[in-house]
């Protein structure tokens, strides 16, 4: 009796994860992810020559039934950079809530730039020593809505790169 639950149990194995393969496979993980969310999928075009650490799809927490976001790493744990998107609508991974260094223009949109520090001493010059995040909401087109991203570092890297890693983010599509 327990062979024959076994074999269903087999095939289901085997014909599954080839369904959801197809279903998605295109080989790269920004845009099997676009095809699952009603969000825009922005893609980094420039990585500042940092290997791929992780690409998590993670449920939203805090908006049960939405969209799921998307947290990626480049770097190391210790000295990298993290990305995360989330729509607009809704942002799942929350707020940081970082000191602020005031805005900048990426792309010609308008984000806010922080750093994760308090106090007199948190100064825009001790950015790569506390490290911070840079916060926009991108467009979306007639089909993909607007999306929250966070570009962010706990130290290591300049304000100027954590600039160019989110100037090089490109619409996946």
């Amino acid at each position: 009796m327990k062979k024959l639950l076994l074999i269903p149990l087999l095939i289901t194995g085997l014909v599954l994860p080839t369904s959801f393969a197809s279903a998605m496979g295109s080989g790269d993980k920004y845009s099997d992810l676009q095809t699952g969310v009603t969000y825009a999928v922005y893609k980094p075009s420039n990585t500042l020559n940092l290997k791929s650490l992780n690409f998590e799809v993670r449920p939203c927490r805090l908006f049960p039934g939405k969209d799921s976001y998307l947290l990626a790493g480049y770097g190391g744990m210790d000295l990298g950079i993290a990305l995360v998107e989330s729509s607009a609508a809704y942002n799942c991974a929350g707020l940081d809530n970082p000191k602020s260094l005031g805005t900048i223009s990426i792309n010609g949109i308008t984000a806010k730039l922080g750093i994760y520090c308090s106090g007199a001493k948190c100064v825009a010059s001790k950015f790569s020593q506390f490290g911070g995040e840079i916060t926009f909401t991108a467009p979306g087109n007639k089909n993909l809505k607007p999306t929250f991203i966070r570009v962010g570092t706990q130290g290591g890297f300049s304000q100027a790169q954590l600039v160019a890693f989110a100037k090089g983010l490109k619409r996946v599509g």
